[in-house]
């Protein structure tokens, strides 16, 4: 792979230092580029995320100008690192912006088919590379990002003017001028929230120079269980025959977007198959982390990172073989604990919903309407067309009971299987000496909270079933539904510990299930989140 692109620290971990040690772990791994900033939407430690954030301008407040310049020194800073390390390096950015506070005064523009748009971007990139020289490569999305572009359908400039015919020119305009400004560097794009026949039928108008495409490993995502979809493959393939280089997005840590915060989810293998997914598909020319990695962790995703961009023709079981050996005595658990943790996490449902990877904020206080899969994310392109193909839920109608069913069961086997290797990591650190079990205590932990979320939607998933089925039948109520109910709610109470307001709830239902009936687990069609932190099963 000719790109080998990393970013230091997470968006649920920021604070990782851009130090040389840092830096030179990276490097011995096998990453030659890196991303100059974790480019997130939520600006976690207030990293910039567009042109915006780090480009001083005479029209600043000096509350703004402080902040600016701030981001600014950082950047400069880890430019100047990689020149130190021989990396190369990227800005990541959005762009149309679409922030509130505007642009110099003035109300933002996120037509791209106006001149003024275009203008202000082409300004943009000059005073970057004279503001921060030294940028090798720009990363460009287009959407997301707190960047947008405006719709055919909408838009009374670009009616009927297909996306792809209007964002062509606007992508060759910057490409040209960055290439101008620093004859090395390549501007990316990336054609995130695009309609998977939009970002395909643009590849015949982008640049062929100083130009490619850093593509998520599926249309609808960075998914660790499903890389290279038809999608996928048809980008890189489009893309090579029209001489543009493409990098593959993908996890390759253990801390990712499908868990965080969580950070000790230990699945190699799920490295190794994304990479191998991925690297022989023709077209693609180098890999990309998405979410971030922490150096220095202990961290076996990482480590096999290393270990395919060493060796491409590794076996698998090579690979964890000798990433578990330095555990001595305990390397053959080490070996199974992360077999168990790939295979829960492949039986978990992430293509129930976006949303099913907010597993890691998730509570066990599931709510108590009738359990709901959250799927609408934006009106993007995407998620109105292509995602609908990747994703269960993408609308936030009522799930037919056969869903819920589905993912309940797939909930409990991956529950199961989390609770085999919370057991097996605890066996582990108990073997080892104090200093040692740190690691295996702290995998144990987030292997607990994985296992009691995923029952906790499996029990709400149930209860709803059979709250629908006991209405259904109406009084008096079939006993087998009754008893069921009763043990539903007698596990949900041992996996909320026995907090809060279940132990009310599995009295009420003891007292007297037809009020009960009337109160809890009904559908509901207002779009709030009941008492607890987020959860996939409530609206």
């Amino acid at each position: 792979m000719q790109y080998r692109i990393g970013i230091l620290g997470t968006p649920a971990d920021p604070h990782i230092p851009w130090s040389d040690e840092n830096l030179t772990e990276l490097k011995t791994l096998g990453f030659n580029t890196m991303q100059l900033n974790i480019a997130w939407g939520s600006r976690p430690a207030d990293e910039p995320l567009n042109l915006e954030d780090v480009i001083l301008l005479d029209s600043l407040d000096e509350k703004t100008r402080e902040s600016v310049a701030r981001r600014q020194g950082a950047i400069k800073h880890r430019v100047a690192q990689c020149k130190k390390h021989g990396l190369r390096s990227v800005f990541h950015f959005g762009a149309p912006y679409n922030g509130a506070e505007g642009y110099q005064g003035l109300p933002l523009k996120t037509c791209i088919s106006d001149p003024e748009t275009l203008a202000r971007y082409v300004n943009l990139l000059k005073l970057l590379q004279d503001q921060v020289p030294g940028i090798d490569d720009l990363l460009l999305y287009t959407f997301d990002q707190d960047a947008w572009i405006c719709s055919e359908f909408q838009c009374e400039r670009c009616k009927g003017i297909p996306l792809q015919t209007r964002l062509a020119p606007f992508l060759e305009e910057l490409c040209d001028t960055w290439s101008a400004l620093n004859p090395k560097g390549i501007l990316w794009w990336e054609p995130w929230e695009m309609s998977a026949g939009q970002s395909l039928s643009i590849i015949q108008f982008l640049p062929k120079h100083h130009f490619g495409l850093m593509i998520h490993s599926n249309i609808g995502e960075v998914q660790k269980t499903r890389p290279a979809d038809p999608w996928f493959k048809n980008v890189a393939r489009l893309a090579k025959k029209n001489g543009i280089p493409v990098v593959a997005e993908l996890f390759l840590g253990e801390a990712c977007e499908e868990t965080e915060p969580l950070r000790r989810v230990p699945c190699p293998e799920l490295t190794y198959a994304q990479l191998h997914a991925v690297m022989h598909v023709d077209g693609i020319v180098g890999i990309k982390e998405y979410y971030g990695l922490i150096p220095g962790n202990c961290d076996p995703c990482l480590a096999m990172a290393g270990q395919v961009f060493h060796d491409e023709t590794s076996s698998l079981e090579g690979c964890l073989r000798r990433l578990a050996a330095p555990y001595g005595s305990q390397a053959e658990r080490v070996y199974t604990l992360w077999k168990i943790v790939s295979n829960g996490y492949m039986l978990y449902p992430w293509d129930a919903s976006w949303y099913a990877r907010e597993v890691g904020k998730a509570s066990t206080d599931h709510g108590w309407s009738s359990a709901f899969i959250r799927g609408q994310q934006a009106p993007s392109p995407s998620w109105e067309s292509s995602r609908h193909s990747v994703f269960m839920k993408v609308d936030n109608n009522e799930p037919n009971p056969f869903m819920r069913e589905d993912l309940q069961l797939r909930f409990e086997l991956a529950s199961d299987t989390f609770m085999s290797a919370c057991g097996l990591s605890r066996m582990i650190a108990k073997a080892m000496t104090w200093e040692d079990s740190a690691l295996f205590h702290q995998i144990s932990a987030d292997m607990d909270q994985l296992r009691r979320i995923c029952a906790s939607y499996a029990i709400h998933l149930r209860e709803s079933n059979v709250a629908m089925l006991l209405r259904e039948c109406g009084a008096p109520y079939p006993e087998h539904l009754l008893r069921e109910m009763s043990m539903l709610l007698m596990r949900d109470n041992v996996i909320q510990r026995g907090e809060g307001r279940v132990l009310e709830i599995e009295k009420a239902f003891k007292d007297d299930p037809e009020t009960w009936l009337n109160a809890y687990l009904l559908p509901t069609t207002e779009d709030k989140r009941e008492k607890g932190e987020f959860s996939l099963t409530t609206r």
